[in-house]
Order: C-alpha cells, then structure tokens, then sequence
C-alpha cells in the first residue's frame, strides 16, 4: 500500500497484512525524509515509531480508544495518518498543523503536548473520567524519566479500568540519556503494572504480539517497546544528536553565552541543565567539567532545588533551561531560591517567540514570572558586547539572583566594545530634537534601528537591556517625550510595568502580547497577525 493511496486512516483498522504494512512504513519513512529536508525539524524519534504508530492504527479503533503522544516529537506519523498529506504539509506554517499533538486539530488529538512528562498524567484522568475502551500512552525513554511520570504510574492503581502504557525506548535523549533505570521489569512490577517486553518495535509481528498480550490482561499494561531512533534516516546533513534537522545560525546567542561562560568556568563552580545541555551548547562546558555540569534530565523542579543546595554551600551556582519550560519552577523560585536569597544565576535559552513550536513552546512568560521578585537582576543582550559584558557581570555578582535571557537568533556584531553598568542602558538612535522615543531589547532593536534609519524618521531608540534594574538616568533625560515600550513578552509584569511604577504620570505606551494562545507560523506572517511587527509599530507610533 503507498501513503498516497491511503484515503482514510480508519481504512488501516485490522489490516494486519504485514506486506502492506511495510510498504506503508516505507512510504511514510520516505515522505518524512523529504518533508524534513525542506522543512528541517523533529524526525529522530518519528522515524523510529512508524511501526508502533501503524500498529496502534490496526489494532485499535480510534473511534473508541485515547492515544496520548508524549512531547509530541513522535507524534508526525499519527498526524500524517489522521490528517492526510495535504494537511501535514502545512506542519509549523501559519495556521496550519502544530508541531505537536494539540486538542484542538482534530476529534482524535487528546492532548497538547510540547512540554514532556505529561501523557500519564493524562492518562489517569481519562482513566477516571472517559468511556473510551482503550487509553494508550506513548512516551520516551527520556520523557519516562521526567517530572510527572512516577505519580502518574502510581495513580494508575487507584482506577479500576486498565490502561496501556508504551514506553518507546531507543536508549536517546537529546543527546545522551543522562539518567537510566537499570531494570526496567523489576521497576514497573514494582508499581503493580504488567511489563510487557517488545524486543522489537520495529516489526510488526512483535508489536501486535504485545498487544495481544496487552488485550487480555486485566489490569493495568506497561509495554517495554524498544525502537530504533532515526531509522532510516536517508538525509545529506547529519542530524542534531540523531534528532533533529536544525537551521544553522550563526553567532547565535546561545553558543556565544556558553563560550563566554567557559572563559571564568572553575572546577569549583557548577552548572545544573534539565536535559538540554547539547541545545543550548554546554557539551564542550561539560566535557571540560564532567562533574560540575549537570543534566538531571527533563526535571525542572529538580534542577532548582539541586542548584539551590550548591549554592548554600557558597559555589557559584548556573542554571541553563529554556524559557518555555521556566513557568514549570515558579514555585521553586518563591519558596527556595528568593525566600533563603539564594544567589543563582539562570540562563534562560529561547527567549521570545519560537515560530515552529508555537504555543507550547513561546517564551513570553518567563520574564512576567521573575518580576514578581524585585531584587532580581534581569537582561537580555542586543549585541555580542552587551552579551560579553553580562556574561562577565553573572560570573563576578554575588548574593544576588541574576536573570540573563537570550534568543535563539544571531546576536548583533556592532563593533562595540564600551564598558557598563548593571542597570545602564544604551542609545542607539538619539537627537534632541526628536520628540518621541522607542525603548526596546534584544535582536528586534536591529530591525527597528535599520527601518528608522532608512526611512530617516525622527525616533529615538534605547537598548533597555536591563528589565531590572531601569536606567531612570536615561529615562529622565527622555521624559518629556512620547515613550513607547516594545517587548515580545506577555503584556503583563515586564519592562513597561517596571518604567510604569516608577514614573506614574507620563507619556508612556507599551506594546506587546495580549495573548495567551499565540499559535505559530512563518516570523513575517505571524507577527503582522499580531499587529506586532516592526513596520506596523512604527506606523502606529507615527499616527499613520
């Protein structure tokens, strides 16, 4: 049977004809191939599923059963099957398909995932709420080992109707798999689930083995299912820790904050990571330290309070996590890290919109979440300078919490090599006579400082890149002009609010994210949507 063919998913139910199934496999590992070649994006572990999909497909009837894609960076196939070619194709594009499973796309999508460790939980609760015959959870090794599997595996046993968890384990992280559990039988066993073994998830006369297994047990079912991850993978370009297919970006912030970093790194400091210590390019860090960096895997609570107790014993303590997945240690940062004055520095990666990921994966949040705490320091560099000299500033502050937040985009060479304080910020464009300033950070000050120089408009604009503490000195000395604040957050508790509460009566305005679902899409198409991009700011400014 080729994809192509394939008119309707339900068409697969009970079609156990092997030969049939493997051409689909194939067709299916050929398409995602292609797809990711022009598309670039997750394929690892959706190779490695193509057979366990297919087989969940055929077994099970979908108009009857939950299937739950944890993360969602295996959940292409069931997209591919479920939406057809033509909508998959519009994966990641403005209003088209999410990179991820989410609730909304389709009668058969359970779940909005993106953030890892999930399914179980969800999984209890149809459990208890659903009619559905069959709930089936599928998550990876790494996600196995995350923040909310093991209460879920153990609330399991308070629901009387049986469930199907599948772990596809092909032994990968992002990366290496940092933490392992050496018998897995013995552990699941010990919960009062039924292990099943599938030595194979590749081969279909394996997998429905297990499922037979599955069907006529009556209590609750854990499938050890173990995959190849990138299989047949048939790409030019080798991928990202055999995961992913990644644009190539150079001078990017990240890379540049773990290089500086490397420079004033000791064998007495320490840098804990939930589980991405290869995307935000701390391997070389680790390989240098192996003992004082990190990865407790995808466990962000863990990784605060971890850092917390290192840095109750006076080492100079880092924290390197996504931005996206920052709301998860809110209560770490209120009852450990701020209530004992804990001085720990958080590097916080892809700030700002993430245009592929979408809604699960925007990091508009974190900034809203650290301000609650005002003796925080926060920034955000514009140019390798201002990252060089924050940098530097984290390593040598002490007793103080210490926010640096950066995107994933090239950072700005302007050949600057100029000394600051912390707090102090940057004229990029002034003239006296002008009448209205912009006050902005990060990467968007170039678009904003290249589309006023070239339309020679009379705006000032100002590199905030301290959110807290603010330049009231440079405020000051802009005070009787219209002020405008333009920041890609969540539109409340960030640099307006902060310039807000200090000066209560002036001309300021602010623009940023009104909303909490912001979807994904192309950068150009996705920010005009959001009335956000640069040319409709400065046309608003300007009354035109």
């Amino acid at each position: 049977m080729k994809l192509i063919d394939l008119k309707n998913f339900k068409d697969l139910y009970q079609l156990k004809d092997n030969e049939n199934l493997k051409q689909l496999a194939q067709e299916i590992r050929f398409f995602l191939n292609d797809f990711v070649k022009k598309n670039k994006g997750h394929i690892g572990s959706n190779l490695g599923v193509v057979e366990l999909t297919l087989s969940i497909l055929v077994y099970y009837n979908l108009d009857n059963s939950i299937v739950l894609f944890d993360t969602g960076h295996q959940s292409h196939v069931y997209k591919l099957l479920i939406h057809g070619i033509k909508k998959f194709n519009t994966l990641k594009k403005f209003k088209g398909l999410s990179n991820f499973q989410e609730i909304q796309e389709s009668e058969h999508d359970w779940i909005s995932t993106g953030h890892s460790s999930t399914s179980i939980a969800y999984q209890f609760g149809y459990a208890l709420a659903s009619n559905k015959e069959n709930i089936i959870s599928i998550i990876g090794d790494a996600a196995f080992l995350g923040s909310y599997t093991l209460p879920g595996l153990i609330n399991l046993q308070n629901t009387n109707k049986k469930t199907i968890t599948i772990l596809n384990d092909n032994n990968q992280a992002i990366g290496e798999n940092s933490i392992k559990i050496k018998d897995m039988k013995m552990y699941i066993e010990s919960l009062g689930l039924k292990y099943i073994k599938c030595n194979d998830g590749n081969n279909f006369d394996q997998l429905f083995s297990a499922f037979d297994q599955a069907k006529k047990e009556t209590k609750h079912v854990f499938i050890h299912c173990i995959t190849k991850k990138a299989l047949g993978y048939s790409g030019e370009e080798i991928l990202f820790e055999n995961h992913s297919l990644e644009a190539i970006i150079p001078n990017n912030y990240s890379k540049l904050v773990s290089s500086e970093l490397e420079k004033y790194f000791t064998k007495n400091d320490y840098l804990v990571c939930p589980a991405m210590i290869s995307s935000s390019n701390f391997n070389n860090l680790k390989n240098k330290f192996n003992q004082n960096v990190i990865d407790v895997g995808i466990n962000e609570e863990f990784s605060v309070l971890t850092a917390c107790a290192i840095a109750n014993t006076s080492k100079k303590t880092f924290i390197s996590i996504y931005s996206t997945f920052f709301q998860r240690i809110f209560d770490q940062l209120v009852h450990d890290v701020f209530r004992n004055n804990l001085a720990i520095t958080f590097l916080i990666d892809r700030g700002g919109l993430s245009y592929g990921g979408g809604v699960s994966h925007h990091g508009i949040y974190d900034l809203s979440l650290i301000n609650n705490f005002n003796q925080a320091i926060v920034c955000q560099p514009y140019s390798i300078n201002d990252l060089k000299q924050m940098v530097k500033q984290a390593y040598i502050t002490n007793n103080k919490q210490f926010f640096l937040r950066y995107e994933n985009l090239e950072a700005i060479e302007d050949g600057s090599n100029s000394q600051f304080e912390i707090g102090e910020w940057e004229e990029l464009i002034f003239n006296k006579t002008n009448s209205t300033t912009l006050i902005s950070y990060g990467n968007v000050l170039n678009e904003f400082k290249e589309y006023i120089e070239k339309n020679k408009l009379n705006i000032n604009l100002i590199n905030a890149r301290y959110i807290n503490p603010i330049d009231t000195k440079l405020i000051n000395k802009h005070l009787n002009n219209k002020i405008y604040v333009y920041e890609q957050v969540i539109n409340k508790n960030n640099l307006f609010t902060n310039i807000k509460n200090k000066y209560n009566n002036f001309n300021i305005y602010n623009f940023s994210f009104d909303k909490i679902n912001i979807k994904h899409g192309e950068k150009e198409l996705l920010l005009k949507d959001l009335e956000m991009d640069v040319e409709s700011i400065i046309k608003k400014i300007l009354g035109v």
